[in-house]
């Protein structure tokens, strides 16, 4: 990972290490903070590994007493905001 990031990987006909690190870094982003009702994420694993709270709507008010912390409790999906 680290030659990847630093572009000290060369893929034989292939495109720039740093360009694929971006792209591959850029998705696992967004399958570890996506809603799982986008199908990624599944049960909010990344969620809870994470300490993310989920919908910001519902924790409003952990903005403050979380800020900088893991959150503890459960996180919460849109679909739970239904």
């Amino acid at each position: 990972m680290q030659a990847l990031s630093s572009g000290k990987l060369v893929f034989e006909n292939g495109p720039p290490a740093r360009t694929f690190f971006g792209v591959v870094y850029q998705t696992v982003m967004e399958g570890m903070f996506a809603d799982p009702i986008y199908g990624g994420n599944r049960g909010m694993a990344a969620w809870k590994m994470l300490g993310f709270p989920g919908v910001v709507a519902n924790h409003r008010q952990n903005i403050v007493v979380y800020k900088n912390k893991r959150f503890s409790g459960e996180p919460t999906s849109i679909a739970d905001r239904r």
